[in-house]
């Protein structure tokens, strides 16, 4: 006789019973807490990456400036710093990219080194934000003759 009862009696049946069964509730919580911490997780390597190429950037540039300022002569100055801005940068192949170095030796003993076009991130994660728009990392280097 329990068989016999009407179809919509018992699918309420079924329906209170799906309403009150909380087994797969902590599966959906954590879906949604591990779904923000993976962001947060994934943010923060990203910006590290960008963070340590401008950091990588900019020691560049104090190495090429420190070999141009133990220069000689302007020649001299152009063609060792850039020597060891190119070292440099080869060093940090696979963070940074397209560097060019750039040494502009200018008048009262101003020198001017920079790294022009750097590409900063990791190739292997795609989903890491092109921050190419970020203003070039120069530095200006003052030399004085010590002999007056």
């Amino acid at each position: 006789m329990a068989n016999m009862c009407h179809p919509r009696l018992r699918e309420t049946g079924y329906v209170r019973n799906f309403l009150r069964d909380r087994r797969g509730t902590v599966a959906i919580e954590f879906a949604m807490v591990a779904s923000l911490f993976l962001m947060l997780l994934f943010g923060i390597i990203a910006f590290g990456f960008q963070f340590a190429g401008r950091i990588a950037l900019s020691y560049v540039v104090a190495e090429g400036g420190r070999a141009c300022v133990a220069a000689l002569s302007e020649g001299e100055c152009v063609s060792a710093a850039t020597a060891v801005m190119n070292d440099a940068l080869a060093g940090y192949s696979g963070l940074v990219t397209n560097a060019t170095p750039a040494i502009t030796p200018g008048t009262n003993g101003r020198i001017v080194v920079s790294v022009i076009g750097a590409n900063v991130g990791l190739p292997v994660l795609p989903f890491v934000p092109d921050l190419s728009n970020l203003p070039d990392v120069s530095t200006t280097f003052i030399v004085t003759d010590p002999l007056g």
